[in-house]
């Protein structure tokens, strides 16, 4: 089967439009072939008839005049059209994939097609797979490795980047050659006829690059193929569209083939054989040479993966489009490399002037293959490649005496101290590794502390070495900004736009003035546990993955952190939402001479207490807990060892390679415990249990065992261990009773532990209880479940100064909802 291209007629300048118009034929049906009969006009096939209307004239425009797929150009070009005729050939598939091409034996292009099919009848492949799905993975590391395809055809890898179209066509139609051969070497030559034809076949290119950052793409690289990378933030819905229709001729019943640019519904203007008919063509849909593709469009947004962000711009993002198989294949979130070919459209495509006058123009990019670099196996980066330079800078921190310390000092070096929660942070972007039973491996961090010691600038220094990610403001941040954005929109149905905690998806997720997202806060919920987002709007109802860590700070909600109040009541967060930190710090305005000697003075507990579970806990936030493996008496306590000593002066590291130290650790480090490090947690767990029981001041659930799990699992990643030690349990229980001594000291440094993280204050927990068992009497009595404020301060006896610090503290635990103005309703059984 071969085809005919058809011809495509010379255009000139018409001064007085400014117009691109074709010239008359060179033989004309008028006498003396200047000038055709009648009025002035141009009788020649397929274009326009009858006289001049003037500018701006619908019918100045000929018939059959469209712009090229793609937007080459700013000519008017004629309609692509191919006829089809009976002839032999020896590649049966030739038009398919070089239909402007012919075929000439012992030309150049015939000798590639032959070197390539030689390339391919050496290597592996599954050949009724390559048949059942028309695609094969071409890998350019065997291109590289074979001898033969450089001998014969030498420039193969120049071409592929500056002539990328051309060059995938060659490799298609060789690899459409030999399936075609062995289909009628088995088939015993039944298989590839006229009736039963084999589809045109995709090569995807695999292991093209360098990648391209987004931020450099410029007009040099259209129509070159490039490879880039990025996050997945917005998939339209899928649809399918013809790129080639074929048409009937009802006369001859001579097949055409027309190029449908952009998806619009082109007919042919006349027959191209000798019939010269210019109406009644019917569409052959089911035509081998129709092209039938499922199509999609995805916005790739720039990956911050060694790069450092500017401040002020926005990222980098550019338009792909998936065809065929690749359709579907990615999600919002995902962190892909696409492979891809640089095209240029109309930025007007949707309107009148995209096919005429169309002056601005805007890049996109067609893919031809696309890899996940996160879902291949757990695990940061799959497919990032680490330079030789970066393996010896990795090797240099590695031989570092401490490696925790330096780690330390160089996390936002310009915000002085602090290095507990600084530790506590690098342990959330490191990770756990991941927990048979899909249990989470994501660490989550909540800091809260007066304004203007540093919370902020810490949590921006974590968005930037951190490979993956994102830093947010939860006062300026939506619910569906946060999470998944749903539109519907015509042709594509609905669009998903991805959030920022899918966006951060195996990363983290910086979110400053958590304290702000009162209305958003709910939706972190799930995301937290689950580490999945559910959807569940316009119709839309899917998951999200979402494991992301999320690493938070929060303002008090009166100025300044109280310490009489707890950590719940000074942020009026939500109980279960508090639950979900694996570690909360609270960041102060204070001297370290005052911290130091908080952790060293003697510590008096007050209140309800048992001697001996109050002596217990004493002991076990302020001491430690007793450990089962000898330790040297003289050793620091960890917070005086990550210090740097008067007058000490430390190179720190710069944050990118910070960044590629992180991503090379979780990559190739999964530690798991030993059996000394669980017996160390299990006994830190155990004590935590014994100085709970009876006083019921803080919950204590696997949740905890859980996070010190995650906590010693990061702290061995971060030494570029197979296997944690007793050591990094000893530091990670160090810092988890550093955040519980800040939790449960009071304003005079004293330590309180019936004062619950989730809960109230030991003098305002009498008064909520107290106040609820009044409630549950009055609901028994009455049957009333709605009370205004002035009956809850008739309840409890008078309100005092207080009162509406207990109404809220109560509305908090979910005792009393807001109903209305001055109105709560009672929840409690």
């Amino acid at each position: 089967v071969v085809f005919i291209v058809g011809a495509r007629a010379l255009s000139f300048q018409f001064k007085s439009h400014h117009r691109m118009d074709p010239p008359a034929p060179s033989s004309s049906r008028g006498r003396g072939g200047s000038t055709a009969r009648g009025k002035s006009s141009w009788r020649g096939r397929g274009f326009w008839r009858g006289p001049s209307r003037g500018a701006g004239s619908s019918r100045e425009k000929p018939v059959g005049y469209v712009v090229a797929d793609g937007g080459e150009g700013q000519k008017l070009q004629p309609i692509d059209s191919i006829m089809v005729e009976r002839e032999t050939c020896e590649y049966p598939g030739w038009k398919l994939y070089l239909p402007e091409e012919e075929y000439r034996a012992g030309s150049a292009i015939v000798g590639k097609v032959q070197a390539m099919e030689a390339f391919l009848e050496r290597g592996e492949y599954d050949w009724g797979e390559v048949r059942y799905h028309c695609s094969f993975h071409f890998e350019l590391g065997e291109v590289e490795k074979d001898g033969g395809l450089g001998r014969d055809w030498p420039s193969f890898l120049e071409e592929l980047t500056n002539s990328p179209e051309r060059t995938l066509a060659i490799v298609g139609l060789a690899m459409h050659q030999t399936v075609t051969k062995r289909t009628v070497k088995e088939e015993g030559g039944v298989g590839m006829r006229e009736d039963n034809p084999l589809r045109p076949i995709r090569a995807r290119v695999l292991g093209y690059g360098p990648e391209v950052h987004l931020r450099y793409l410029n007009i040099n690289n259209w129509h070159k193929l490039i490879a880039v990378r990025g996050t997945i933030t917005r998939a339209e819905g899928s649809i399918i569209i013809s790129t080639w229709l074929t048409f009937r001729c009802s006369l001859c019943h001579g097949l055409q083939v027309i190029r449908q640019p952009t998806g619009a519904y082109t007919v042919p203007t006349s027959c191209r054989k000798g019939c010269k008919a210019r109406s009644n063509f019917a569409p052959e849909r089911w035509s081998p040479y129709t092209r039938n593709e499922p199509f999609q469009k995805v916005r790739l947004q720039e990956s911050n993966m060694g790069a450092r962000s500017e401040q002020g711009q926005v990222p980098r993002s550019i338009e792909v489009e998936f065809g065929h198989e690749l359709v579907d294949a990615v999600c919002p979130g995902d962190d892909v490399t696409v492979t891809g070919v640089v095209m240029c459209r109309s930025q007007e495509e949707n309107s009148a002037r995209a096919n005429s006058s169309a002056t601005m123009y805007k890049t996109y990019l067609k893919a031809v293959a696309v890899r996940s670099n996160k879902n291949a196996k757990p695990g940061w980066h799959r497919g990032e490649e680490f330079t030789e330079l970066d393996l010896e800078a990795v090797n240099a921190i590695r031989a570092e005496p401490s490696v925790f310390r330096l780690m330390v000092q160089s996390l936002c070096p310009m915000i002085h101290g602090h290095e507990m929660i600084k530790a506590g942070l690098l342990l959330g972007i490191f990770g756990g590794s991941a927990i048979a039973g899909g249990r989470r491996s994501e660490i989550h961090v909540l800091v809260v502390g007066d304004p203007g010691i540093g919370k902020s600038q810490i949590l921006q220094a974590c968005a930037r070495v951190s490979p993956r990610g994102i830093f947010v403001c939860g006062n300026s941040t939506t619910n569906a900004g946060l999470t998944v954005n749903v539109r519907s929109e015509k042709g594509t149905g609905a669009t998903l736009e991805a959030g920022a905690l899918v966006l951060a998806d195996q990363g983290v997720c910086c979110i400053d003035e958590f304290d702000k997202m009162s209305a958003n806060n709910q939706v972190l919920l799930e995301a937290m546990e689950q580490q999945v987002i559910s959807v569940t709007k316009a119709g839309v109802m899917c998951t999200m993955p979402a494991r992301t860590s999320i690493l938070a700070a929060a303002n008090p909600a009166g100025g300044s952190y109280d310490r009489s109040k707890t950590v719940s009541e000074n942020i009026r967060m939500k109980p279960a939402l508090l639950s979900r930190f694996d570690l909360v710090f609270t960041q102060l305005d204070q001297n370290d001479v005052q911290l130091d000697w908080m952790y060293t003075k003697h510590v008096d507990l007050r209140g309800n207490l048992g001697a001996q579970g109050g002596a217990a806990l004493q002991a076990l936030l302020t001491n430690g807990h007793h450990s089962s493996q000898p330790q040297s008496s003289q050793a620091p306590p960890l917070y005086q060892s990550l210090k740097l000593r008067p007058g000490e002066k430390m190179d720190t590291l710069p944050e990118e390679l910070m960044q590629k130290y992180i991503a090379f650790t979780r990559k190739n480090f999964n530690p798991r415990l030993s059996r000394d490090a669980a017996q160390e947690l299990r006994s830190f767990y155990g004590e935590i249990r014994r100085a709970q029981q009876g006083m019921h001041c803080f919950p204590v659930t696997t949740r905890q065992i859980e996070a010190l799990i995650r906590l010693t699992q990061a702290r061995a990643r971060m030494d570029l261990a197979a296997e944690a030690t007793v050591g990094h349990a000893l530091d990670v229980i160090a810092i988890l009773r550093f955040s519980m001594v800040d939790v449960f000291s009071n304003d005079a440094g004293d330590l309180q532990p019936l004062r619950m993280m989730n809960g109230t204050g030991t003098s305002q927990t009498s008064q909520v209880k107290r106040l609820v068992r009044a409630l549950q009497t009055q609901v028994q009595a009455t049957k009333k479940f709605l009370f205004s404020v002035a009956e809850l301060q008739a309840i409890a006896g008078g309100g005092g100064p207080d009162f509406n610090a207990l109404l809220d503290t109560m509305n908090i635990q979910g005792f009393l909802l807001k109903t209305g103005q001055g109105l709560y309703r009672f929840t409690a059984d």
